[in-house]
């Protein structure tokens, strides 16, 4: 049995009463972590996109088509470096939610193909390598998917205005791992686009750390004759990119949160209101206000406990939904468990239950049973 300031006993007598409150805080926190995770996939995306770079440093020349003889000079000197790859590259469009994103083509030797495909854990599961020369490229298979290719297609055209090669490029194997590539001969790629600039991919020796080789690559580059293509760069970059956008994003959930708030604390004091009687009857009788506001406060917070679950789980099947059906077959991507998502949904309960507790303290002191029960007799 549950005695009379138990938060407990009105949720079980009055299961309908209690539903709009949840239903209101579910919807709120749905919009709020589905806001969040959609804004959230353009960190996925890119981190996805430039995920190689991990695995391998880039180094690209300024105001010349290769980079300088004394800035490699340098860099053959930085501890930790293991393998020194050159790159002549084309450019591809890759899809995104928020648009289109470049994605490189790296023109490679055979040799660092292999190097490049062990080191970021990929390998060929569908046709063959690309032949020595030929305007032949590897294409991981989400890549492809995103693109709209399969084997067999040409991934580059000199027709094409976003995935421009001189010479059409036809993909002739398909790649599977965690990092999305796509690889062609750099032999090929020098033939043709002999006036495009060329650089360098630098891989950290064994046991040591590609971060410890991005910080002595950065400290010995000069920026004004080539630059230095880092994760931690990246990172950076990606960040202060958004910051406008997760300033916008946070004035939006912040104002969902204090709608919320202030809609949820007049249905609590509508419910208060109904229940004058009973709180009148109970202070009567010598309970004291400060436990009849502990149980009108615990209510909402239970109720918002279980709104706050029921968001959380409709915003995973939501979101989830949305992958499957949209997303995933135009090769886009989306995290329906972000759990940063639900960090922007935990000040919710917390504000609701505030102003239920000040709107109703407010109410309780005001209180006078004994008029109340007056005129309710």
């Amino acid at each position: 049995m549950f005695s009379v300031l138990n938060p407990f006993l009105f949720l079980r007598r009055n299961p309908s009463k209690a539903a709009p409150v949840v239903m209101v805080i579910m919807i709120a926190v749905t919009l709020v972590a589905s806001v969040v995770t959609i804004v959230r996939s353009i960190n996925l995306t890119i981190s996805t996109l430039y995920g190689y770079n991990q695995y391998v440093t880039g180094i690209t020349p300024r105001n010349n088509l290769t980079v300088d003889p004394d800035v490699v000079a340098q860099i053959k000197k930085v501890p930790g470096l293991g393998e020194m790859m050159g790159a002549h590259s084309y450019t591809l469009q890759i899809r995104t939610i928020f648009g289109r994103m470049m994605f490189p083509l790296f023109g490679m030797d055979e040799a660092h193909r292999a190097i490049m495909l062990e080191r970021c854990g990929v390998r060929l599961v569908a046709g063959r390598a690309p032949r020595e020369g030929q305007p032949e490229a590897i294409i991981s298979s989400d890549v492809a998917r995103n693109m709209g290719f399969k084997l067999g297609d040409f991934v580059c055209t000199p027709e094409s205005e976003d995935n421009y090669a001189p010479v059409p490029v036809k993909i002739v194997g398909l790649l599977e791992g965690k990092v999305w590539i796509a690889l062609t001969s750099k032999s090929f790629v020098d033939e043709n686009s002999p006036i495009t600039g060329s650089g360098y991919l630098l891989i950290a020796k064994q046991g040591y750390s590609q971060e410890k080789l991005d910080s002595g690559i950065e400290k010995v580059v000069d920026k004004s004759r080539a630059r230095a293509w880092t994760y931690e760069g990246l990172l950076r970059a990606t960040q202060s990119a958004l910051v406008n956008l997760y300033l916008i994003l946070n004035i939006v959930v912040g104002t969902i949160v204090v709608s919320i708030a202030f809609v949820c604390g007049l249905l609590s004091n509508i419910y208060f209101t109904q229940r004058l009687p009973e709180v009148a009857t109970l202070s009567a009788i010598g309970y004291p206000r400060k436990d009849l506001l502990r149980r009108a406060v615990g209510e909402t917070i239970l109720f918002c406990a279980i709104g706050w679950s029921l968001g959380v789980i409709l915003t995973i099947c939501f979101m989830k939904a949305i992958q499957i059906i949209f997303l995933t077959p135009k090769g886009l991507l989306l995290n329906p468990f972000d759990p940063q998502a639900l960090v922007f949904t935990i000040p919710l309960p917390f504000m609701v239950s505030g102003v239920a507790w000040l709107t109703l303290g407010v109410r309780l002191s005001r209180l006078d049973p004994v008029s109340i029960i007056e005129r309710r007799a």
